[in-house]
C-alpha cells in the first residue's frame, strides 16, 4: 500500500466520522454534508483501486488527493480555530471552502456553538444564522437577558429543543419564579419521556433540576443529580451549580473553593462570572495553570521528533541504501530490529527507544504528531511534563518489548513514535479511569473507543505494527497506575522527566554513533 493510498485510508476513516457530525448540523442535501460525503467516497474509491486492482485515471487520483482532505478535515480545522478564538480566520475559510448560503449557515451554526461554549457571546451572535431562536436563547442566558429570552418563540419538538427549555428554566429561576420553573421542568420531563428520551433532553432536564435545587440551597439533591457524569457538559458549569448550592446553604468556605475550581476550569469568556462570585467573598482570583497553555513538554517532544525526521531524510538521501543489507541508513542506525543480520549493534537495548524518532513517511509522522499534540497537551495539563515524558518512554520501550515477544521469529524493522504516543494515551486512560472529575467518565469512553479503532487499523492494514501499538498502551497504563501509587510530590515528576530525557537522549546519541560508522 503506497503512501498516498494509506493517507487516503485515514481520510476515509475521518470522513465517516465527519459525515455523522455534519448530518447533525444539516440534511444530506446541504452543501456541508454533501461535500464531506463526496470527498469520503472518492477517497474510498482510490483506496479500493489498490485493494481490488481496478483502474482509475491519474487526474482523478490527483484531484482526490488535493480536495478530499480539505473537505474531510475542514470541520476539525475550523473547530480548532474557533476554540483558539481565531474566529476571523475560521469565518474566512468558511467562505473560501463553501459557496452556498445553506452550507455557510450550517458551518456558522457550528462556529456559534463553539463560541457559546467558550463564553464568547458577542461573537456567537455574529455567527448565529437567521437569528436561530435556540441559539439566541443560549446566548441570552449567558448575557443574563432574561426578559428577552422568555419572549422568544422556541421550538417544542426534537432533542435540541430541550436546550431552549433549559434556558427558559434558568431565566425563571434567575427572576425568582420558582413555581413556574418547576412547572416548566415537569413539562420538559413529560415531553422527554414521550419523544424517545434523547441525550440532550436528559442533560437539559438534570441541569435544570440541579439549578433549581441549588437556588434553594439543597446541596444533597444537587450532588445526587450530578453524581453521574453528564456527557457534553463542561466541568466548570457543574462546579458553578454546586458552588451556588453551597452559597445559598450559607457554607461560604465550600462555596469559595468550588467557585475557584470553576474559575480555573472555565474558558476565558466565562471567568468573569466566577470572578464576580469570588469578589463577593473578598477572595483573590486563583492563578490559572500556565502549563495548560504552554504544554512545553509536548511541544519540545514534538519538535525533537520533527527535527529527527528531517535529519533522517537528509541522511537517507545523502548515503542511499546500505549495500548488502538493503535498508536505509537511518533504519540501520536507530530502528528496532529483529533478525536482520549485518547491522552494527542491532540487538542493543537503546534501540528500544531510538526507533521512536524515525518514521516511514510523511503520513506516518503527520498522524503521530497530530495525536501527540492533541493527547499530550491534555495529559500534560493534568500531570506535567515529567510524567508526559515518562509515559512516552514507557510506551516506546514496551511497544518494542511486546513486538519481540509476539514476533520473535519474524524479520522486521520497527520505526515510529506511535508506541510512545499510545503510552501517553494509556497513562491518560489510567488517570481518567480512576479520576473523579466530571469529565473523566466521558474521557475514558473516548480513549477506549479510539484505542479499539487503532487496534482494528493495526490488524487489517499491512505494515502497521499491532504489537507496537498494544505495547505502547500497556506501557502507558503501567506508568499511569505506578505514578498514582507514588506520593504526590512534584519532585518525583521532575526526576521522572529528567531520567526520561537522559534515556531518550542516550538512545538517540547511540544511533548517531552508528551513523558515523557509515559516514566514515
Amino acid at each position: 500500500m503506497t503512501q498516498d493510498v494509506l493517507f487516503l485510508l485515514v481520510v476515509v476513516i475521518a470522513g465517516l466520522y465527519g459525515l455523522r457530525w455534519t448530518l447533525r448540523l444539516s440534511p444530506l442535501s446541504n452543501e456541508l454534508p454533501l461535500k464531506t460525503l463526496v470527498a469520503t467516497a472518492l477517497s474510498a474509491l482510490v483506496v479500493g483501486s489498490a485493494l481490488f486492482s481496478y483502474q482509475l485515471s491519474d487526474s482523478l487520483r490527483l484531484l482526490t488527493l488535493i480536495f478530499a482532505p480539505l473537505y474531510v478535515f475542514a470541520l476539525l480545522v475550523l473547530t480548532t480555530l474557533a476554540r483558539s478564538r481565531r474566529y476571523g480566520l475560521a469565518s474566512f475559510l468558511t467562505r473560501i471552502l463553501y459557496w452556498t448560503q445553506e452550507g455557510r449557515e450550517a458551518l456558522q451554526r457550528l462556529l456559534a456553538q463553539v463560541a457559546l461554549r467558550q463564553g464568547d457571546v458577542d461573537q456567537a451572535l455574529e455567527f448565529i444564522p437567521q437569528r436561530d431562536p435556540l441559539m439566541l436563547a443560549q446566548a441570552y442566558a449567558l448575557k443574563q437577558q432574561w426578559p428577552e429570552l422568555l419572549a422568544l418563540e422556541l421550538p417544542s419538538r426534537g432533542d435540541n429543543a430541550f436546550l431552549g427549555g433549559a434556558a427558559q428554566v434558568e431565566a425563571l429561576i434567575a427572576l425568582g419564579r420558582f413555581e413556574d420553573a418547576e412547572v416548566k421542568i415537569a413539562t420538559l420531563r413529560r415531553r422527554w419521556q414521550d419523544e424517545g428520551q434523547g441525550p440532550i433532553g436528559y442533560r437539559s432536564i438534570v441541569l435544570s433540576e440541579a439549578r433549581l435545587a441549588a437556588e434553594r440551597g439543597d446541596i444533597a439533591t444537587v450532588r445526587d443529580l450530578l453524581q453521574e457524569p453528564l456527557i457534553g457538559v463542561a466541568p466548570h458549569l457543574l462546579f458553578g451549580i454546586v458552588a451556588r448550592a453551597a452559597e445559598q446553604a450559607e457554607q461560604p468556605e465550600q462555596a469559595q473553593e468550588l467557585y475557584s475550581r470553576a474559575y480555573e476550569a472555565s474558558p476565558v469568556g466565562f471567568r468573569e462570572v466566577y470572578a464576580g462570585a469570588l469578589r463577593r467573598y473578598g477572595r483573590a482570583l486563583p492563578e490559572v495553570s500556565r502549563r495548560q497553555v504552554a504544554a512545553s513538554g509536548t511541544l519540545s517532544l514534538l519538535a525533537a521528533i520533527l527535527v529527527s525526521y528531517l535529519g533522517q531524510l537528509f541522511l537517507d538521501r545523502l548515503l542511499g541504501p546500505i549495500p548488502f543489507i538493503g535498508i536505509d541508513p537511518s533504519t540501520a542506525a536507530g530502528a528496532f530490529l529483529l533478525n536482520i543480520p549485518g547491522v552494527p549493534e542491532s540487538n542493543m537495548l537503546w534501540r528500544y527507544l531510538s526507533y521512536a524518532f524515525l518514521h516511514g513517511n510523511l503520513v506516518h509522522i503527520g498522524f503521530n504528531s497530530w495525536v501527540l499534540f492533541d493527547i499530550g497537551r491534555i495529559f500534560e495539563s493534568r500531570r506535567g511534563w515529567g510524567n508526559l515524558l515518562a509515559a512516552f518512554t514507557f510506551g516506546t520501550a514496551m511497544g518494542a518489548y511486546l513486538t519481540t515477544v509476539a514476533q520473535a521469529g519474524d524479520q522486521l524493522a520497527l520505526v515510529g513514535a506511535s508506541g510512545g504516543v499510545l503510552g501517553v494515551a494509556g497513562a491518560l486512560l489510567a488517570e481518567a479511569w480512576r479520576g473523579s472529575a466530571p469529565g473523566d467518565r466521558q474521557l475514558t469512553r473516548s480513549l477506549v473507543q479510539w484505542m479499539v479503532l487503532i487496534v482494528l487499523f493495526s490488524t487489517f492494514v499491512p505494515n502497521v505494527s499491532l504489537w507496537g501499538h498494544v505495547g505502547g498502551v500497556v506501557g502507558g497504563l503501567l506508568w499511569g497506575f505506578l505514578r498514582q501509587g507514588l506520593p504526590g510530590d512534584r519532585r518525583i515528576d521532575l526526576v521522572a522527566g529528567v531520567v526520561s530525557i537522559a534515556l531518550l537522549t542516550y538512545a538517540v546519541a547511540r544511533a548517531l554513533a552508528v551513523v558515523l560508522r557509515y559516514m566514515l
